[in-house]
């Protein structure tokens, strides 16, 4: 934690001496006009509430840096973006009640949010039923964008993509790995996940040795490792939540059964995975939407390093996926208005639908159900007891250590 908090106080040091080393702008002449509202339902309170407050975060970054270069640019005139953050409080009842009054009673045609795929569900449909645009954050599940909602986009990469990218990049690894087992957590979501996985990896040609579900939230997965550790299969993917994640890397290690890579949904990235398993961490693959390491190619708006002392200058700690997220779909919505040159909803859609727009949050593309299909989902590696970055290699920071050596080489 000091070392996490030095670092942290660097770049703040670093972000402000830039500050006032770098000359402030000229006051622009351009004409301002009367500010552009939009309504964002984010997860504030409740089970869901720790990625609605970074989302938080990363709305208002976004809104202040547009404001300090002169608002959200409609035909020559300047008009200062205002956005109006309600809580769902992580239901997606009270997120169908908070989308209602911010269209019928506040008269938002533009939406962000919301930050999560329970609420953004709920919210979508009451989007679509009022012909609304609604861009958000938090959506990656392949349920909302298989409805092929008219007003409905996401800037993350969809859900099903999640152990693809894991997939390529064990497949252009040498030697090349030739069966795979997974597991997966009953839920829904976890579902969507292994199903999309086992598709993809059949499509490569690798040999499916072993599949099983478990309740979510179990405590013994001794029963499906041991089936599974019998497949002796070279890749093990989980399809669950981080406190089972993390009990499998603990029973795996137990059991001695030894892939040769280990790869979560959730796990490797959030610091209770690498505080839970100390150096049993290590070698373990996760994703991730984003991370302050990436080295995006950028056109539009800061990349990712100065974005990442911006924002820690700004609020005291570095951005996670949540924030980075928000700030993109806030960055992509002022640009289709202003590519649109205009405020309405339809207008401002089809921007949307024509864009193509290398941010610092990956390349944002939206296919004809909302989704963005250009965007990778990020590999990242615990290595030395940190999570780093290991694929797409054009944004990597570090190589995949492959094959996994061993729990007495950790």
């Amino acid at each position: 934690m000091p070392r996490f908090r030095l670092a942290i106080a660097g770049l703040i040091a670093i972000s402000s001496l830039m500050a006032a080393c770098t000359p402030a702008p000229a006051i622009s002449a351009r004409p301002m006009g009367s500010p552009i509202n939009v309504g964002a339902l984010l997860s504030l309170t409740g089970s869901q509430s720790a990625g609605g407050q970074m989302a938080k975060e990363g709305y208002l970054f976004c809104q202040n840096w547009i404001n300090g270069k002169g608002g959200v640019i409609v035909k020559g005139v300047g008009h200062a973006l205002s956005i109006d953050i309600a809580d769902d409080q992580s239901r997606p009842s009270i997120a169908a009640s908070i989308t209602e009054q911010l269209i019928s009673q506040n008269h938002y045609a533009l939406l962000l949010g919301a930050t999560n795929d329970a609420t953004a569900a709920r919210a979508a449909l009451l989007a679509e039923q009022h012909q609304v645009l609604m861009v958000s954050s938090g959506a990656s599940t392949d349920a909302i964008f298989n409805t092929h909602y008219h007003w409905f986009f996401s800037v993350l990469a969809p859900r099903g993509r999640q152990f693809q990218d894991v997939i390529d990049m064990a497949m252009a690894q040498n030697p090349r790995p030739q069966t795979v087992a997974i597991l997966y957590a009953s839920d829904s979501l976890s579902t969507e996940v292994a199903t999309s996985a086992g598709v993809y990896a059949n499509a490569k040609g690798l040999n499916i040795v072993y599949v099983a579900s478990y309740p979510a939230g179990v405590n013994d997965l001794s029963g499906q490792l041991g089936a599974a550790a019998g497949a002796a299969p070279d890749l093990l993917l989980e399809a669950g939540h981080l406190s089972e994640s993390v009990r499998t890397v603990q029973q795996a290690q137990q059991m001695n059964l030894q892939p040769k890579l280990l790869a979560f949904s959730d796990g490797p990235g959030p610091s209770g995975f690498t505080g839970a398993l100390r150096k049993a961490a290590n070698y373990a693959v996760g994703t991730t939407q984003w991370a302050p390491a990436a080295r995006n190619r950028t056109s539009y708006f800061l990349d990712t390093f100065h974005y990442s002392l911006a924002y820690a200058a700004l609020f005291g700690h570095l951005p996670d996926e949540h924030a980075a997220a928000a700030t993109a779909a806030c960055l992509t919505l002022e640009v289709a208005i202003e590519r649109a040159g205009s405020t309405a909803a339809e207008e401002v859609r089809k921007a949307l639908t024509d864009l193509d727009l290398n941010t610092f949050f990956g390349e944002i593309k939206f296919d004809d159900r909302g989704a963005n299909v250009a965007k990778p989902a990020y590999v990242q590696q615990i290595q030395a007891g940190r999570p780093v970055l290991i694929w797409p290699p054009d944004i990597a920071t570090a190589r995949p250590r492959y094959p996994d050596p061993g729990w007495a080489k950790r």
